[in-house]
């Protein structure tokens, strides 16, 4: 069992309210009472940590709520969180899938929100998982999106990165949801081998992915075409499609 024990109402709230979303059981304890045998992990805060005399403590911050949630689940249920080697295989796309291997087991799957959110995303991983060495590897498609992801892990990691042959790692269409799919393409990335990556990579959106943003944008606005420069910035990842309409609303007006 987890136990809740800090004297924040915020941080206690936050830490309930996640437990409760996730239907994980946990037990509300305050410093004048001792901790229960059946307890296994305390979360609290940090500047509390050093009153907790309990061999499992995972402190938290009311940033960090859900990856301490996450981590105090884990070792309430024995699950290791530190190991020699974990391999992240990411399946890109403008919704990319990322799966976490200790050898061939899996222990953190998700769907990012978008190419960037990688570092979000790996950034959590880090804060769950201790490990001696870390490999990404990433799926060798997803045009652009894969250009954007692999330039925002280059820009914000140090790891070395793989580029895997993405034949046959996805799953046939009707077989699954396509955040399972992801997943799953994911899965199958990181255990394949692929070629090390040992250049800085370029976003560099072709023809065709230009003019499919301005079709995309002609179907969300209804009439309005954005220009090449704008629709390279929205390949880029510097502008939401959103906002380029409405820049060149502005500039259509003048």
């Amino acid at each position: 069992m987890i136990a809740v024990l800090t004297e924040f109402p915020r941080l206690y709230y936050l830490l309930a309210r996640e437990l409760k979303r996730r239907g994980i059981a946990f037990r509300s304890l305050t410093f004048r009472e001792s901790i229960p045998p059946q307890v296994r992990v305390v979360l609290t805060s940090r500047d509390e940590a050093k009153r907790v005399s309990f061999p499992c403590v995972v402190e938290v911050s009311e940033s960090s709520v859900g990856t301490a949630v996450e981590r105090a689940h884990l070792l309430a249920k024995g699950q290791r969180c530190s190991y020699g080697e974990l391999v992240v295989g990411i399946d890109p796309g403008d919704k990319p899938g990322m799966a976490v291997l200790a050898g061939s087991r899996v222990v953190h799957a998700s769907r990012l929100n978008s190419p960037e959110d990688v570092v979000r995303g790996l950034r959590e991983v880090l804060r769950l998982y201790s490990c001696g060495r870390l490999l990404i590897r990433v799926g060798d498609g997803g045009g652009i999106y894969g250009q954007r992801l692999i330039r925002a892990l280059q820009e914000n990691f140090c790891f070395e990165i793989e580029l895997v042959d993405e034949h046959a790692t996805t799953p046939s269409v009707g077989s699954s949801s396509p955040e399972l799919r992801d997943v799953i393409a994911a899965v199958n990335i990181a255990m394949k081998r692929g070629r090390v990556l040992k250049r800085r990579l370029e976003v560099s959106p072709t023809m065709g992915e230009i003019k499919n943003i301005q079709r995309e944008s002609r179907q969300m606005s209804g009439n309005i075409t954005i220009s090449r420069e704008l629709a390279c910035r929205v390949a880029r990842g510097e502008l939401s499609l959103e906002r380029a309409i409405e820049i060149q609303k502005s500039q259509s007006r003048e």
